[in-house]
């Protein structure tokens, strides 16, 4: 039978084929992926995940901003799992780290990542609480969650939201700024850093998230 998994699947396959096209990553996913790369200047992680890494775009980024770290894309489409393998393969001629896996299950060993970054598809997690839980587990003592998810502005919105994309069968789970810290909180993280990031359009703007496994200095 079709499930809610595989009809998300099922989209994100399809929209591989348009996703990297100029102008919506340049309106939409350029300034995420700025204000990402910001929060990390001056670290220097050894193992990086880009949890949702769809086409590869922010993966590719990851790379040439921390040349001498493993750097993992995950995601649960084949569709984008394919476009991001030529595009890292195209790029520098290495092998790509990409695994195809559920964020809710992620196969990685016990605090063996030191930074997750996850840009615009947290808002698409059945679970986010499971996720978290899954991140809290993964990342290392001094480890670092970067999360750039579209924000509802109220908890009304959020509900019309999530009932709206419901009834298409893709439930969008956008969770205003104060929920979305109480979840990350609730995980184990400290959040030393919450924001909207501009980019073009009427929509809401994203909310960027940076948190830490507590013990890290800020």
């Amino acid at each position: 039978p079709m499930t809610a998994a595989t009809r998300s699947t099922d989209l994100f396959d399809r929209w591989s084929a348009t996703y990297d096209s100029p102008t919506l990553q340049r309106l939409t996913y350029r300034p995420i992926h700025d204000a990402v790369l910001r929060r990390i200047d001056g670290s220097s992680p050894s193992t990086v995940l880009d949890l949702g890494c769809g086409t590869g775009q922010m993966t590719r980024r990851l790379r040439d901003r921390v040349p001498d770290a493993t750097v993992i894309g995950l995601d649960l489409s084949t569709g984008m799992l394919a476009e991001a393998t030529d595009r890292l393969t195209t790029h520098d001629g290495r092998t790509p780290s990409l695994v195809r896996a559920d964020a809710m299950r992620l196969p990685l060993a016990d605090g063996s990542i030191d930074l997750v970054v996850c840009t615009e598809s947290f808002h698409w997690y059945p679970s986010q609480a499971d996720a978290l839980q899954e991140l809290a587990r993964v990342l290392g003592p001094r480890g670092q969650l970067l999360i750039a998810s579209i924000a509802t502005v109220t908890d009304v919105g959020h509900r019309l939201l999530r009932r709206a994309t419901s009834a298409r069968g893709q439930t969008i789970r956008a969770l205003p700024p104060l929920r979305l810290r109480g979840l990350v909180t609730q995980a184990g993280f400290d959040v030393v850093c919450q924001r909207r990031v501009p980019r073009p359009g009427p929509l809401a703007w994203p909310v960027l998230t940076d948190a830490r496994v507590p013990g890290r200095a800020t």
